[in-house]
């Protein structure tokens, strides 16, 4: 992951030295070489994609004119697109991934938790089975709503167990377990918050260059303080991703382009604006699709 970013751009391989440094963690090994098991810990995923994300856009910033209309990350990537609109430094995201990750990491040694995608059901239906699968202290919610009828929970097991049961019975079409480290975006990260206002405190935050467009309110701010306490607040909160896209076409958007590894938010896109323009850019092979986007 990112290799060819290192090989590309002396700013990229600074970028993954810098993540090697930040956390303490041999980032760019296992960005490299793996183990996949390691890399996908929550530790090391964090900064690792919130790394690799950073050298996408400071290759794509070598080879083009980025002049983005609005910005907007999906969960940990709303570091990156802060750094793309101005809001601090490469070196302050990473060192708030950093004590967001082992937060985060933290939770999960303690939580039993984890969280599913639900496919085929509503909002307001899925809110209330949620509701009504918790219950003694054991809790599910809403994580993520990504696109129209993939919607994401997340919560204590037994309780996902019983949404699962209840969601199925509002018919919803599936319920698929995901593969992650613990209940993210849940009411069970309000610690990390916590850490995060810790690390904040250090860090100076400018005024965006441009709309930054918020995962737990979906609105659009240049303001500093708004985009502080949005760190603080996402962490436990449900990515609004849908209504997030619907503001950027708001704003003017009608071309995105996704910088960082996989395409999962370009397929979102199509899912939910199937109108628009969509490229993504996750390695060197990407350049030509991006260049034909922005030309």
């Amino acid at each position: 992951m990112g290799l060819d970013f290192i090989a590309e751009s002396a700013e990229a391989r600074r970028l993954f030295e810098l993540a090697d440094t930040t956390t303490g963690l041999p980032i760019s090994k296992l960005c490299a070489e793996g183990p996949l098991e390691r890399l996908t810990d929550t530790e090391v995923a964090q900064p690792a994609v919130v790394t690799t994300s950073l050298a996408a856009l400071a290759v794509l910033t070598e080879h083009l004119s980025l002049e983005p209309q609005a910005v907007a990350g999906h969960s940990v990537g709303e570091l990156a697109a802060y750094v793309a609109a101005g809001v601090f430094e490469a070196e302050s995201a990473l060192t708030l991934v950093n004590a967001r990750a082992q937060a985060m990491a933290a939770v999960c040694k303690r939580v039993d938790g984890s969280m599913a995608a639900v496919i085929g059901l509503d909002e307001a239906p899925l809110r209330d089975a949620c509701a009504a699968a918790s219950h003694n202290g054991s809790s599910v919610q809403l994580a993520n709503l990504n696109a129209p009828g993939n919607l994401i929970v997340s919560g204590a097991r037994d309780a996902i167990e019983r949404l699962a049961t209840l969601a199925r019975e509002a018919g919803a079409r599936r319920i698929l377990p995901l593969n992650v480290g613990g209940p993210f975006h849940s009411v069970y990260m309000q610690p990390v918050s916590e850490r995060l206002q810790q690390a904040t405190a250090t860090i100076k935050f400018r005024q965006a260059r441009v709309p930054v467009v918020l995962n737990a309110t979906a609105e659009a701010t240049r303001d500093p303080a708004t985009l502080r306490d949005e760190l603080l607040v996402q962490v436990y909160s449900p990515v609004r991703w849908i209504a997030t896209l619907h503001r950027l076409v708001e704003l003017g958007c009608d071309r995105f382009l996704e910088i960082g590894p996989g395409q999962v938010l370009s397929g979102l896109v199509r899912r939910t604006l199937p109108d628009v323009k969509v490229a993504s850019f996750g390695a060197m092979a990407d350049l030509p699709a991006v260049r034909a986007l922005l030309s």
